[in-house]
């Protein structure tokens, strides 16, 4: 029997296949120990890598996760008490990204920059309203003989190449059913689109149910010569409890973090049992999980640390302290783990249910509303008696009802702010916005409020439990049961705090009403109060007062909003960059501040139009002449900057207004440029990239305070939107005879088929290169059903179905659309379009 005080090299394993894989690589294999500690019920192998003896150990059969492990690593130092490296070795889930090109097999070895572990605890992320996750830090880096182990290994494999493959060609020869842990062929190495998501209910694999498609892969040049395959990365590795199979979240964390791989034991580990992590790759952590390459990866990483613990020198371990010396017990921290792990709602179950609920995103208009805010706005009404009566429940609900432009938005976000200040409250806010369809209905409403309300915790096991009777979110729940589950929730909660924004941009007035009557006067939500803002439309006056109440209903105070703009013109003049570098004199400060303010007329939005226009004068004399010309009104304001854009831009500008007055959904800033780009105006029409802009912020400058340019989170990514600046923008153009639908979508189903027709290339690489693809190939069938008057759109679609190329490209492009073409090119074959 051997000797436990003669170890000093752990090497842990999580599952019976890394075991395999670490035997096979031992260079001797001892007899078991002579005894171990009491209450240790770990299983080890002992045996020798080069000058070192090793302690192998495997977590008990099914237990996984950072407490599992920090038990077997507990265990292991007091039966093996003169361990003093240790080593974490097995399979993990990869992260590829653009930068790192991450592949099955390859290995991941844990390291950071600037002294930080190479360990990143995932659990302890938070999910923060209106924010992305914070985690809380990087676990404690390995020893300093492991990293110089490490640095001399990377540069013999830089000098020389890696001959790992060789090594587990090898040590295969002592597995009898070596099969499990060859390397797979090299097409079962599938990555799929992150969109992409394997049926969660099906025991077929990928090449049944997702097939090799490449419309649904990510397309990957074959690795050359000079290049490691598989080959080593070094980097940031996320452990955690939680089994990570969304491609979100993986991309998530690996373009903000740059995370490698995912795996569950090693945060249990390194501030415990100071170990360097060694990590195959045998899946991408998405929802394509499969055995096929775990043997292989476990092989992989077993090499490499065979590799690694042959670079050092004997005596160079028996200078290293004993683990156990520096850390002293675990047991007192297992305890905190099993609650940390009970207790997180961890960022992987919270994105599960938001991929299925698809709540919109009520960060962005209130991100951007804030910005427009400025010191002291709104505070007239925090501080009226009518206000402060709703917020400490004399008042239950009230409407606010003010003009086109006149702060609304501004305020409603003043008021959250506020209320987010309180204690023993949730607060719940929704913006209906005209340039999202999304959040123009009830049902984005509902989605909303009850996302947010999970996220605060408030009973969200009503939610999980919604989530399993829709088959665990196969099948989405109507538009009752979500505002039943939503009654449910806030029915359970403290007091809630509903703010509920521009009902009069919501496309389903007369549900909403009817819907805010039942839900908001029903006994058991006494304690959730609602304001809601609109214009004074006719719909709602006759509507709101009868169940609300008269007195509950109160029109901004034009007053009190002259005094609010006054304030936000004079703190523009004095702080925005545009004029504090014009060195305004003060007689010039003063027409400024005194014209507009007391024109403005209560309209906020006809205010900042004026000063937008001021900014880009070039001399004082300019400012004067406009300020002896000021527009009426928001609609005289208007026609004056469609009339003020070059002739050489018109048409791009025009085509790029018809497209965010009329489009089906929010257009990226990438798809707008493409949108430039395509000339379906000209003879013959065209995409031409040289088109594109060098800048894609220069998409301002063709309709400047007409559009503006909006951060929008899409689950756990962010892009850049082009918006119609306003309400009153959108409202405007369509009484303007060039922007009416029919006309609008004449120009804009000539635009996309154009763009269609022009570019080249497989799917994959045309959706990265040319960004107007999926937009056009989801939306020009919509667009031409209503521009089916004009012969020459008429004709270009059945030029578009007729040519074969484009025909399949398109259908490549949109599977989804592949039926719906072919009866449409059967259609304009017999000439039925």
């Amino acid at each position: 029997m051997s000797d436990p005080e003669k170890y000093t090299v752990g090497w842990i394993c999580a599952i019976t296949t890394e075991f395999v894989a670490a035997r096979a690589f031992l260079d001797e294999e001892h007899d078991g120990p002579c005894q171990v500690a009491q209450h240790d019920n770990n299983s080890y192998v002992l045996g020798k890598i080069g000058n070192h003896n090793v302690v192998i150990a495997v977590l008990p059969d099914v237990e996984y996760g950072i407490a599992s492990a920090a038990a077997v690593a507990r265990d292991m130092l007091h039966s093996f008490p003169n361990v003093r490296i240790g080593l974490m070795v097995g399979i993990g889930g990869g992260a590829p990204s653009r930068k790192r090109d991450v592949r099955l097999g390859d290995v991941v070895v844990s390291s950071r920059d600037g002294g930080q572990g190479g360990v990143f605890q995932y659990d302890y992320g938070k999910t923060i309203q209106n924010q992305s996750f914070q985690e809380t830090g990087f676990l404690d880096p390995p020893p300093m003989v492991l990293r110089t182990a490490m640095s001399k290994l990377k540069s013999t494999y830089e000098m020389e190449g890696h001959k790992l493959v060789d090594d587990v060609d090898r040590a295969l020869k002592k597995i009898k059913k070596r099969k499990k842990y060859t390397r797979p062929p090299p097409e079962s190495d599938r990555l799929y689109r992150s969109d992409v998501v394997h049926p969660a209910h099906s025991a077929d694999g990928c090449d049944v149910t997702c097939g090799n498609d490449e419309a649904n892969l990510v397309v990957r040049v074959e690795r050359d010569e000079e290049e490691d395959d598989p080959a080593i990365h070094y980097g940031l590795i996320a452990s955690g409890n939680q089994l990570i199979k969304d491609a979100l979240i993986r991309d998530k964390l690996a373009d903000d973090r740059g995370v490698l791989c995912f795996e569950m034991e090693s945060a249990g580990l390194m501030n415990h049992f100071p170990c360097l992590v060694i990590r195959g790759i045998c899946d991408y952590s998405d929802s394509h999980k499969n055995k096929e390459w775990q043997g292989f990866a476990a092989m992989m990483a077993a090499a490499y640390s065979r590799d690694l613990l042959h670079q050092i020198p004997a005596n160079k371990i028996q200078e290293e302290r004993r683990i156990s010396e520096v850390l002293g017990l675990i047991r007192e921290d297992l305890g905190h783990l099993h609650q940390t792990a009970k207790e997180a709602k961890t960022i992987v179950a919270t994105s599960r249910l938001e991929r299925w609920l698809r709540p919109p995103d009520t960060s962005t208009n209130f991100n951007q509303a804030r910005k427009k805010w400025h010191e002291g706005s709104g505070q007239w009404f925090l501080d009226s008696a009518t206000f402060n009566e709703w917020k400490h429940g004399s008042r239950r609900h009230l409407w606010l009802y003010g003009l086109a432009g006149c702060g609304k938005t501004i305020l409603s976000t003043t008021i959250v702010d506020h209320l987010q200040k309180m204690n023993d409250c949730f607060v719940l806010e929704f913006y209906f916005d005209f340039n999202d369809t999304v959040k123009q209905q009830v049902d984005g409403l509902s989605r909303s409020l009850l996302f947010q309300l999970y996220k605060f915790g408030s009973h969200p096991e009503h939610l999980d439990n919604l989530y399993k009777s829709c088959q665990d979110g196969q099948r989405q729940p109507d538009g009752r049961t979500l505002l039943s589950c939503l009654h449910t929730m806030i029915k359970g909660s403290k007091a809630i705090f509903v703010i509920l924004d521009a009902l009069d941009e919501c496309t389903e007035r007369r549900d909403l009403l009817e819907c805010l009557k039942e839900f908001f006067t029903t006994p058991d939500l006494s304690h959730a109060r609602l304001l809601a803002t609109s214009r004074p439309e006719e719909e709602f006056l006759s509507f709101i007062p009868s169940w609300l109440g008269k007195e509950h209903c109160l029109q901004l105070d034009k007053d009190a909003v002259d005094n609010d703009i006054r304030s936000y013109v004079e703190a523009r003049l004095e702080h925005s960059p545009e004029f504090v570098s014009k060195r305004l004199s003060k007689d010039l400060f003063e027409q400024i501040r005194k014209q507009i303010g007391n024109r403005a007329d209560g309209m906020f939005r006809w205010a900042a139009c004026q000063l937008d226009s001021f900014a880009v004068c070039m001399s004082p004399r300019a400012i004067e002449k406009a300020l002896e010309s000021l527009p009426r009104d928001l609609d005289e304001t208007y026609r004056r900057m469609l009339r003020s854009i070059p002739v050489d831009i018109e048409k791009d500008a025009i085509r790029l207004l018809q497209f965010l007055v009329h489009t089906k959904r929010p257009l990226a800033v990438s798809e707008v440029v493409e949108v430039i780009a395509t000339q379906a105006d000209e003879v013959p029409q065209s995409f031409d990239a040289k088109r594109r802009l060098f800048r894609e912020t220069d998409v301002l400058r063709y309709c400047p305070s007409l559009v503006s340019l909006i951060e929008v989170s899409k689950g756990y990514k962010t892009r850049k939107e082009l918006h119609l600046a306003h309400f009153s923008v959108k409202e405007y153009l369509l009484k303007q005879d060039q922007f009416d639908l029919t006309s609008s979508c004449i120009v804009m189903t000539k635009t996309c088929l154009s763009y269609l027709t022009d570019i080249e290339g497989d799917s994959s690489k045309m959706r990265q290169d040319f960004p107007l693809a999926r937009y056009a190939t989801m939306f020009w069938t919509d667009y031409a059903t209503s521009a089916e008057t004009s012969g020459e759109v008429v004709q270009a679609i059945v030029k578009f179905l007729q040519n074969e190329v484009i025909f399949e490209r398109w259908c490549r492009l949109g599977r989804r659309c592949q039926h719906a073409g072919r009866l449409l090119r059967q259609r304009s074959s017999s000439c039925l379009i």
